[in-house]
């Protein structure tokens, strides 16, 4: 059984990018759902926990490992203080969200155990790389042949409704959000990236990577995009490749002028985002609107006030979830008031860690990806080797460092779909330290 235990892990890569979230259950109280991964993960990892209980608990004396426990220790202590002394979290959501932390970090110790050899890495990864391209495809037939949507970006389209893109809509492929797979594809073409020197494919990875690259363009990620680049960057440096720098500047160019909607996204965050949101708050403006809109009614439409442009998404942000999460963090700096106080969103993961688990939590954050750069260093510094199990080491650590740019403004770590696979590629990159230098 346990040569095949990798299939499994490779099922979980398959179905979780590919599946869109069609509900199964709904949770009382939230428009939360059950869904056919939560359901897939859970017997997996039961699989996993009996496999643990006989081997005694050995992969959990890993230093990594103790400080993913250190963490979950200290969001229950924060959501048990919050529903039961603080009342700042109920407790079927506090609950829930417990459960959901437990689900996405549990992968971690799944894969690094269920990964045996250099032989099963490489099949996961092409694997992952054609479930990418997938996934890309899928996206690309939303612009141009109205492939349906599923989303879950309100109450209405949590239900599971396929929708198609209507005008200046972005893409989501199979994700919940645009946010969710510009993030998702970030991590393939890392891959991709740093594969090149050591992979005898060159020409079908690029074919494969230019179609992911047009998937991230279509989604108009601001934050993706700019991550990307930042982390592709930081890899070619990395892997000793310089001089590919000025190509991925020509590639972040034209892409950046080839895509009107990512485009006009940055132009109106540079002239309007910052200007709007700190002058005009949100919450003023909608006082303003709620007390005049009987004297603004009897105003002719011609002698009305143009509307003021404004970077929706970031003014919200500014003005309106970040001093939530502000709020809750102020209420118990030291343990937070517990998941699910603040919310489905705080569209920022470090004052969401903050807000919910408090000074401890983010310090036991903080120290989860301090233990895994650590231990990737060497495959950074002088003992880099161009190959197979480098290359993978490399990809995932700027790809996890993508998504830490990516989380001052996205919650990235809640999303489903994302936090389950990264910790998945996380956990097998932690174990592919251990293995010897192997080429494609």
């Amino acid at each position: 059984m346990s040569k095949y235990k990798h299939y499994l892990l490779i099922l979980v890569l398959v179905v979780i990018p590919l599946y869109p979230k069609f509900p199964l259950l709904d949770v009382t109280g939230t428009f939360v759902s059950i869904r056919l991964e939560d359901i897939l993960v859970a017997l997996i990892v039961g699989i996993y926990a009996c496999d643990l209980i006989i081997r005694k608990f050995d992969t959990l004396r890993l230093p990594i490992s103790r400080s993913i426990l250190l963490y979950l220790l200290v969001g229950v202590s924060a959501t048990f203080a919050g529903i039961f002394i603080t009342k700042t979290a109920i407790l079927n959501l506090g609950i829930l969200h417990t459960l959901r932390r437990f689900e996405y970090m549990s992968l971690f110790f799944v894969a690094y155990d269920w990964l045996s050899d250099t032989r099963q890495l490489k099949f996961i990864v092409r694997t992952l790389l054609f479930v990418s391209l997938l996934v890309a495809v899928y996206g690309i037939f939303q612009q141009f042949a109205q492939a349906p949507i599923i989303s879950t970006n309100n109450s209405e389209f949590s239900k599971g409704l396929a929708l198609t893109l209507g005008p200046g809509a972005r893409i989501n492929s199979t994700f919940a959000g645009h946010y969710d797979l510009a993030a998702f594809m970030v991590l393939p073409l890392l891959l991709i990236l740093a594969l090149l020197p050591v992979s005898a494919h060159k020409r079908l990875l690029l074919a494969g990577g230019f179609l992911m690259y047009v998937t991230v363009l279509l989604s108009a990620s601001r934050i993706a995009f700019f991550s990307l680049f930042i982390s592709a960057g930081l890899l070619v440096v990395l892997i000793r490749k310089r001089t590919w720098l000025i190509p991925l500047a020509v590639l972040a160019i034209a892409g950046f002028f080839a895509s009107p909607q990512l485009r006009g996204r940055y132009l109106e965050l540079l002239t309007t985002g910052f200007k709007i949101a700190l002058v005009t708050p949100v919450h003023a403006q909608g006082a303003a609107t709620a007390s005049g809109s009987k004297a603004t009614d009897t105003i002719p439409d011609a002698l009305k006030s143009p509307p003021v442009a404004e970077d929706r998404s970031f003014s919200i942000r500014l003005n309106a979830e970040w001093p939530t999460a502000i709020r809750a963090f102020v209420k118990d700096p030291v343990l937070g008031s517990g998941f699910s106080s603040i919310g489905l969103a705080a569209d920022n993961e470090y004052l969401r860690i903050l807000a919910e688990t408090g000074l401890l939590g983010l310090m036991a954050f903080a120290l989860i990806h301090l233990r895994f750069f650590k231990t990737s260093l060497p495959f950074f510094l002088r003992s880099y080797t161009p190959s197979f199990n480098s290359a993978f080491i490399v990809a995932t650590s700027c790809a996890l460092f993508s998504l830490l740019i990516g989380s001052v403004f996205i919650d990235y770590f809640e999303a489903s779909k994302i936090a389950m696979i990264f910790w998945i590629i996380i956990g097998l990159a932690h174990k592919a330290k251990n293995f010897p230098a192997d080429h494609v």
